[in-house]
């Protein structure tokens, strides 16, 4: 009896040593392997946002550093200028893509709440329903001149998830005015000294449109310049906000 014993607590060891030997196959090798697939899909599809943080999260896997640098590289070498004036302010240039330019407001225009319904668990506030959306293609774009108005193109904007708390996207919007995602802030300002934005001279939080990890949260920059992917409640008064656009750029010198 005690050799059948034995033998059956043999067995179960190497099923069970079988088991792990699989288990890290698949958290090692396999799943590693099959993001960096999608990633490569992504940017195949033109997503070089979303590649850009999909290679990311990758770390150190195969060559997903050098892909995602290139991506980062790739936007930056698209620009003819820094910066650019527009509107009355001073705009950082992100990309120039067929006669058009994705500026992002160089520092913070003011501190706004992501959402003024609250932030307790009830509370959900995705980018396309949220009142700083509104009040940006509202108020905000309201106060440019007709002339520049004309200039801002209504873009189709995707809801940005989150893929370090596995947080889908929100819908589709077509915006004049949006915030940048978290997928965007990495693409194209690759440093956390490249991130970092100023309101009233003091280096200061600002809001991305791509969610927490909570549905009554919405991703941060800090003021070192880092990205917050947990976020922080949308009824935070002391987050910046940095609008983005896309505007038309002059035929005679690609900026104005």
């Amino acid at each position: 009896m005690a050799q059948r014993w034995k033998k059956a607590a043999i067995a179960a060891a190497i099923v069970l040593a079988a088991a792990a030997g699989l288990v890290s196959l698949i958290i090692w090798v396999v799943v590693p392997a099959v993001r960096y697939g999608k990633a490569n899909k992504l940017e195949q599809q033109g997503d070089a946002a979303g590649a850009c943080d999909a290679f990311d999260r990758l770390g150190g896997y195969r060559d997903a550093a050098g892909r995602r640098e290139k991506l980062q590289a790739a936007a930056a070498v698209s620009r003819t200028a820094e910066t650019m004036d527009f509107g009355g302010y001073r705009w950082l240039v992100l990309e120039e893509r067929g006669g058009r330019a994705l500026l992002l407001m160089q520092d913070i225009l003011e501190k706004r709440p992501f959402n003024e319904a609250g932030n307790d668990a009830e509370t959900r506030a995705p980018w396309e329903a949220c009142t700083l959306r509104a009040w940006l293609n509202g108020t905000f774009y309201s106060s440019f001149s007709q002339a520049d108005r004309a200039r801002i193109v209504e873009a189709a904007v995707l809801g940005g998830g989150n893929r370090e708390y596995g947080v889908k996207a929100g819908k589709e919007t077509r915006d004049r005015v949006f915030l940048l995602s978290l997928e965007e802030a990495l693409l194209y300002l690759p440093t956390d000294a490249a991130r970092v934005a100023r309101a009233n001279g003091a280096a200061a939080w600002w809001w991305l449109r791509s969610p927490g990890m909570e549905a009554y949260q919405a991703a941060v920059v800090t003021g070192e310049g880092s990205l917050g992917y947990a976020g922080n409640g949308v009824n935070y008064y002391d987050r910046g906000v940095r609008p983005a656009i896309w505007v038309t750029l002059p035929q005679d010198s690609g900026q104005s």
